[in-house]
């Protein structure tokens, strides 16, 4: 197909494509002429991945690109695919957390029996989110543990969660198609989890404090 018909497909405009290619998000079609190229249905998988990683999961053009790097590289496990996602999706604090802040969150990792690396980006944003809520909590004893304990309740939520999307990835697939699904479970289940949780408290706020006849109007 001409890059036209590609854009049609996938519902992405001509100049976008041409600045994925210009990027290196994209890989180049075959060429059959001057300023002419045939694209298939792997350019239109890998426009729709772009997509979602981009316009869905909010990445820059950087962060999706070290994620494609990464599912283009057949050497690249699972688990560096998924770290790969992680760390784009992780916002880390231009500072370091402190160690005691890092003690508290490890502390409570372990007491999850949770696997965790140390360089995890997840494991900096999880202490830097810990330490934002610590500086508006009144009397927070900073050594104390109390406050990495009330993740509790979240870490319970997502705890079933994370095992049930682990054990339901496809089996017996292509690598590809296995790196695609990791991917987009990983960066879409996000911003899935998140427009779900917001619509909930928005539930539960005008069911406590609106009345009835105000969510009509």
């Amino acid at each position: 197909m001409r890059l036209a018909e590609l854009s049609r497909t996938t519902g992405v405009p001509p100049a976008t494509i041409k600045w994925y290619l210009r990027e290196g998000l994209l890989p180049k079609g075959e060429a059959t002429a001057r300023n002419q190229a045939q694209y298939d249905d792997a350019h239109v998988r890998r426009l729709r991945l772009i997509r979602a990683l981009v316009e869905i999961g909010g990445m820059t053009t950087q962060e999706a690109r070290n994620i494609l790097a990464v599912v283009d590289d057949p050497n690249a496990s699972i688990d560096q695919v998924v770290g790969a996602a992680h760390g784009a999706l992780a916002r880390v604090p231009d500072s370091d957390s402190d160690a005691t802040t890092l003690a508290q969150v490890d502390h409570f990792l372990a007491s999850r029996g949770w696997k965790v690396m140390p360089g995890s980006p997840a494991r900096a944003e999880l202490a830097g989110i810990v330490r934002a809520m610590a500086q508006f909590t009144p009397g927070y004893d900073h050594s104390d543990l109390a406050l990495a304990a009330g993740l509790a309740p979240y870490a319970d939520a997502v705890d079933q969660l994370a095992a049930a999307e682990v054990e339901e990835l496809p089996r017996d697939v292509p690598r590809d198609v296995l790196v695609e699904q990791v991917v987009l479970g990983t960066v879409l289940a996000e911003r899935l989890i998140g427009s779900l949780r917001r619509l909930a408290q928005e539930s539960a706020f005008l069911t406590r404090y609106v009345a009835p006849s105000d969510t009509n109007r």
